[in-house]
């Protein structure tokens, strides 16, 4: 008996062996099955029908007819169409044997992330197939009947926004070689490093937006704040593309919007090619290339007006209250929430371009006056606690310029704020003259080179399996590790146009150039090095900071990731780094060339050099770094500083 219990024993289990083979087959016949669909599906090309239909997304309570809802959207149905193709969806059946659904999913999702960063939007849905209502469409030709429908659906937000509350001033945060008081309008950026330390001041903030007015996904803020030293601000900006302001039968109508795909001449090319090259002309010449990304339907035209007061006295001794106006035309709108950053999901931005999602190409006017006011003396209220530079540069000044330039911000790293992988750049020129006070022109630029050495030893050595040798174990030793390099300068030369620009005392101090602080030359304080006065205020006793008319920084920089045991910091993308950093800012007589052998001289003798370490970490809110840093190469009336803190926009 114990003899045949063994052998059913054995049975049992040879039959379970063979229904786990079974199910094992039929579990791996049906994933082969489930991969044959999807990539059948993938490569399945679906011809589409123009225009989309846009409707409304409708609400489980809502009630009433779909009809009634889709006449209250607000968006234009043209400019929707227009974003599709700009994003790459054919519509119109373009090129369906070589774009498949893999590509128009690939497409719509293009779209939807773009349209929802304009900030005008809760939700964006594009389906694609045909409704039933409308299989039975008599008019529809049979090339129509034989397409698909596209339908976006959009939840509108509503079209005012009030906000009450706190923040941070961001003109504060940008650290990268500006000139004091260049957020005041000629579009430079924000001022130089944060103006009374390393840290942006808080401030109360009240706001009210409107948008999608015009049904293009326009933007108009007016922001009125007032920081915690008492200085306040408001300012003004109404953006909207530049297809909106103008007549649909004008010709720059028609140049900047997408042709109607259902018009575009490509049968002569049909009887002259074989069916492949007419694919790739499509696809290379259709989408990529007139429907791209960026397009027609994006550029903007805006107008902005700003009320500021700024304060100096920390540098030189003086305030500044600017009025100004101007007018942008620009790649994309700057009032939109466009992904992380000051703006945020609760309120707009209406900051400098470099806060902007990259890349931002602009061309901006602009008319301010600018009132500059010298620090009084506490005790004789008649008389001025400033440099007698200062003093000259006293009363209202009228500045009429043109600026124009472009920001990458990040958009060619893996990370906007902490990169480790890539390079960003950006160039800004200024030309001011008639009929304003001042008359100069200005260049300004830089970039950052990021490189992970593990990418050269996957280059040099190629990419092996870790089999856990001593070679696997050497080379994790460099993994994390990056090295940064970064490179910025700035140029400006005084113009009289024969003159009609008196050029009192020189460029004016605000726009000239500041170097030092967080992020741009560690080591030493916002505006701690350059051209001074021999005295200053009370509170500048080295000295009012002239600033310079030209200035460099170079910075060299290797990071890794936080070790293991500071697992939070690690996970949050924090990273500790070693640097050493370099720069001048001088002045240099406008009748000497910067090629000159002096001047060449002059800013190599004047080169200021510091090195340490610190930790960084991309936030929300921009890239935080703590520092400390030992100045080896400085002069007497530099303001050093050894641990700092800060915010900025970049890696500096």
């Amino acid at each position: 008996m114990s003899a045949q219990k063994q052998r059913e024993r054995q049975q049992q289990a040879y039959q379970e062996q063979l229904r786990q083979i079974q199910h094992q087959r039929e579990q791996k016949m049906r994933e082969k099955l489930q991969q044959l669909k999807a990539e059948y599906l993938s490569a399945y090309s679906l011809p589409l029908n123009y225009p989309a239909k846009v409707t409304r997304v409708i609400d489980d309570d809502g009630g009433g007819s779909n009809k009634s809802k889709n006449d209250s959207i607000r968006t234009s149905k043209e400019f929707i169409n227009a974003r599709l193709l700009e994003a790459g969806l054919p519509l119109g059946g373009g090129a369906p044997s070589k774009l498949t659904l893999g590509d128009h999913s690939v497409a719509a999702q293009r779209f939807i992330s773009d349209l929802e960063g304009t900030g005008c939007y809760d939700s964006v849905q594009v389906h694609i197939g045909n409704d039933q209502d409308n299989n039975d469409d008599d008019d529809a030709s049979p090339e129509q009947q034989q397409m698909f429908d596209v339908t976006v659906r959009l939840k509108e937000k509503r079209w005012y926004k009030i906000y009450i509350g706190g923040g941070v001033n961001s003109d504060d945060l940008s650290s990268l070689g500006t000139s004091g008081g260049t957020s005041t309008g000629n579009a430079f950026g924000g001022g130089a490093g944060a103006a009374l330390g390393a840290l942006p001041k808080l401030q109360f903030e009240s706001s009210l937006s409107a948008s999608n007015l015009t049904g293009f996904a326009d933007m108009s803020t007016a922001l009125y704040s007032v920081d915690q030293t008492g200085a306040s601000s408001f300012r003004f900006t109404h953006d909207r593309p530049l297809c909106s302001w103008l007549p649909k039968q004008s010709t720059l109508y028609d140049w900047l919007m997408p042709q109607d795909p259902r018009l575009v001449g490509d049968k002569s090319i049909e009887e002259q090619k074989t069916n492949d090259d007419i694919d790739e002309m499509q696809v290379l010449m259709g989408d990529d290339a007139q429907y791209a990304l960026g397009g027609g339907s994006h550029v903007t035209l805006g107008v902005h007006a700003l009320c500021l007061e700024q304060d100096f006295e920390s540098t030189r001794s003086s305030k500044e209250f600017t009025r100004s106006i101007g007018v942008r035309l620009a790649n994309h709108c700057r009032g939109a929430s466009r992904g992380p950053g000051i703006g945020g999901p609760n309120k707009p931005s209406t900051s400098s371009p470099e806060t902007m999602a990259g890349p931002y190409f602009f061309l901006d006017w602009n008319a301010c006056l600018r009132d500059t006011l010298p620090r009084r003396h506490s005790e004789f209220p008649f008389a001025l606690d400033c440099s007698s530079d200062v003093a000259k540069q006293a009363g209202t000044a009228f500045k009429h310029s043109l600026t124009g330039g472009m920001y990458l911000n990040g958009s060619l790293t893996d990370d906007r704020y902490d990169p480790t992988m890539g390079y960003d750049a950006h160039l800004v020129g200024e030309v001011a003259g008639p009929p304003g006070d001042a008359g100069f022109w200005k260049l300004k630029g830089g970039g950052a080179f990021h490189f992970p050495l593990e990418l050269l030893q996957m280059m040099t050595l190629g990419i092996e399996s870790n089999d856990g040798t001593e070679e696997d174990e050497t080379s994790a030793s460099v993994m994390g590790l990056t090295l940064h390099s970064s490179v910025n300068f700035g140029i400006a030369r005084p113009l009289t146009f024969n003159g009609l620009c008196s050029n009192l005392g020189g460029i004016p101090f605000s726009d000239r150039f500041y170097s030092g602080g967080p992020g741009q030359l560690r080591g030493f304080l916002p505006a701690g090095i350059g051209p001074r006065a021999t005295k200053g205020g009370s509170s500048t006793p080295g000295g009012d900071s002239l600033g310079g008319d030209m200035f460099y920084t170079s910075t060299l920089a290797a990071s890794i990731p936080f070790p293991s045991y500071f697992e939070t910091l690690r996970q949050n993308g924090g990273r500790l780094f070693g640097f050493a950093n370099a720069g001048t800012c001088v002045s240099v007589d406008p009748s000497v060339g910067f090629g000159s052998l002096s001047a060449c001289s002059r800013i190599t003798n004047s080169s200021r050099i510091a090195v340490g370490g610190g930790v960084s970490m991309g936030t929300p809110m921009g890239r935080f770094e703590l520092t400390y840093a030992v100045p080896m190469r400085y002069g007497p009336k530099d303001a050093r500083k050894h641990v700092q803190m800060g915010f900025g926009f970049s890696f500096g």
